[in-house]
């Protein structure tokens, strides 16, 4: 017994001493003289005697922590520095410049094609090619320069050499295509066979003009086998013209005779007028009769004038400015007016505007004033619809202050 006593004693001493070598050779008792937790630690820890009183923390460094300037290793063992990797950040910095390349190109190349798509747009809505001369740039003021205060600059290019800047207030919609008057004659079809020699056919032997038309016309055909010539049989009114579109036919066209009446010089009353047309050679023409009614022309039947004051003194009851009523009678109707006014300022023509209107009278007025004081002078003309005017004359007095 008191050796196996002794034999445990003398291991147990061992294992003392070889925990406590192990202990002062840890980082912690050398860079820390009173262990790793010190003597404060160890009685936090709880003082323990016996074989085993080296507290487990400072058996072992493993749980410690790496000296400044060390990476922890991921395989647990303290004070390994780990090695860059060159491979890894190459392979990811090409793989980035390959992203950023592609995204230029893609955008470079859908630019370019946008850009292709404008110019062939451009083109064909104008109907002028790429490469064509004189070519306009229309320029649009952007939301920011339409906003931006004056003397700025704009952020739009101006226009390259050579070409014409047109703003978009200056652009105006295609110009109507020119109307061309009427054939002086034109191809007919006519069935059966043709009479031999000239002859002449009119389409129609009269012509009513009524009360308010002033023109007609009458169709004139060569429908014999040779060419004829026209002739108008003389002896018309001054106020009534017959004038056919052309004097030579061939076979088988036809023109028109335009009849014309003006009513403004015709005496008043119901008209009958004769007009011959003849060929100089061959057969065929007559005589078109002419018919009509020319009524008077347009009566004024009374003017009443405003009473006015100049502007510095007018009130109420005596404006500076006032109308000028007019009222009219005509059987056809009235086409509009003027009056022409005089003040010591000098002469002012305006228009009559139509007020009311029944059966075949009217009211007109026009706003006068203001004036100065003194005598305003007034002459109205009024027209109606067969171009026959009346006129009348007349003054008033500009009240002084």
């Amino acid at each position: 017994m008191e050796q196996r006593s002794a034999g445990e004693r003398q291991r147990v001493g061992g294992l003392n001493r070889r925990g406590n070598a192990v202990g002062g050779d840890s980082p912690a008792s050398r860079t820390d003289p009173g262990g790793r937790f010190g003597t404060e630690g160890v009685r936090a820890m709880g003082a323990r005697t016996g074989p085993h009183s080296v507290p487990l923390a400072m058996r072992s460094d493993s749980g410690s922590d790496p000296a400044p300037g060390r990476h922890r290793s991921p395989w647990g063992r303290s004070g390994r520095i780990l090695p860059i990797r060159w491979g890894r950040i190459v392979v990811g910095c090409l793989v980035a410049l390959g992203v950023v390349v592609g995204i230029l190109g893609f955008a470079l190349v859908s630019r370019g094609g946008n850009g292709g798509r404008a110019d062939t747009a451009s083109s064909g809505s104008t109907g002028r090619q790429p490469g064509a001369s004189n070519p306009v740039a229309v320029v649009a003021p952007s939301p920011a320069q339409a906003g931006a205060p004056s003397g700025e600059t704009s952020g739009v290019a101006s226009p390259a050499p050579g070409v014409q800047e047109v703003l978009p207030g200056q652009l105006s919609s295609a110009p109507p295509a020119p109307t061309s008057p009427p054939s002086a004659a034109v191809k007919v079809t006519q069935p059966g066979p043709r009479p031999a020699g000239p002859v002449l056919t009119l389409g129609r032997t009269s012509v009513d003009l009524g009360s308010v038309d002033s023109t007609d016309s009458v169709d004139l055909t060569a429908t014999g086998t040779t060419a004829v010539d026209l002739r108008i049989g003389g002896g018309l009114p001054s106020w009534l013209t017959a004038v056919p579109r052309t004097t030579h036919l061939d076979p088988g066209f036809r023109t028109e005779l335009v009849i014309t009446l003006d009513r403004s010089a015709a005496p008043v009353g119901q008209i009958s007028v004769p007009i011959n047309v003849t060929v100089a050679t061959g057969t065929g023409g007559g005589t078109i009769q002419v018919t009509g009614a020319v009524t008077a022309g347009p009566k004024i039947l009374s003017v009443t004038p405003p009473s006015l004051r100049p502007q510095a003194c007018a009130t109420d009851q005596a404006p500076a400015t006032g109308p000028l009523t007019v009222q009219v009678q005509d059987a056809i109707g009235m086409a509009g007016g003027t009056v022409t006014v005089t003040t010591a300022d000098g002469t002012t023509t305006l228009s009559l505007q139509l007020a009311t209107s029944t059966d075949d009278q009217s009211t007109w007025t026009a706003s006068l004033g203001p004036a100065p004081a003194g005598t305003l002078g007034y002459t109205i003309t009024v027209k109606d619809l067969n171009s026959r005017t009346a006129s009348q004359q007349g003054s008033f007095t500009v009240a002084a202050c």
